[in-house]
């Protein structure tokens, strides 16, 4: 049974465990990325982790799948445009048009939106690097992020079982 007060205390413990975890994977995947010096961009890997990063290890799951599929198809339609940018807004658009409309017959509507995320910084962001490096590394830097959150989410959920059986 509920003691009085403890339902106007949880949100707020709640808020804070996941504020908590979310310092903790953004902190982590920025230091352990940024150690990668090929990888010029490392602060991806923490946006992107905590972008996917949700209370519950189904939601992150369901988020990180729909944010590496869309940030692949994105880099990939991406890599193309920036080969063919040369300031064209044209190309930019056609290629926001591809790169949303496979995912949507690809019944990936979620990532549709990440996919158009990577080929704008793809395409319109000015780098020396050739357009396949650029989006490579996007896809590593992305896909590391989510990594952390999963493996992150994952850990909680062992220690909440645990917990859970201790009690």
């Amino acid at each position: 049974m509920k003691r009085q007060g403890e339902d106007a205390r949880l949100p707020w413990r709640l808020a804070v465990f996941q504020g908590v975890g979310a310092a903790f994977v953004a902190a982590f995947c920025y230091a352990t990325a940024s150690l990668v010096r090929s990888l010029p961009q490392s602060y991806w890997a923490p946006i992107a982790a905590v972008v996917v990063l949700y209370p519950d290890t189904a939601s992150t799951k369901k988020a990180a799948i729909q944010r590496v599929l869309g940030t692949l198809v994105g880099s990939l339609i991406g890599w193309g445009s920036a080969t063919w940018w040369h300031q064209n807004v044209l190309i930019y658009g056609l290629s926001i048009l591809v790169a949303v409309g496979l995912c949507h017959l690809a019944r990936l509507e979620g990532a549709s939106r990440l996919c158009a995320v990577a080929v704008t910084v793809i395409t319109i962001i000015p780098r020396s690097e050739p357009p396949y490096l650029v989006a490579l590394h996007r896809f590593v830097e992305v896909s590391y992020g989510l990594a952390c959150a999963l493996l992150y989410m994952m850990a909680v959920d062992y220690l909440r079982r645990r917990w859970r059986r201790a009690r």
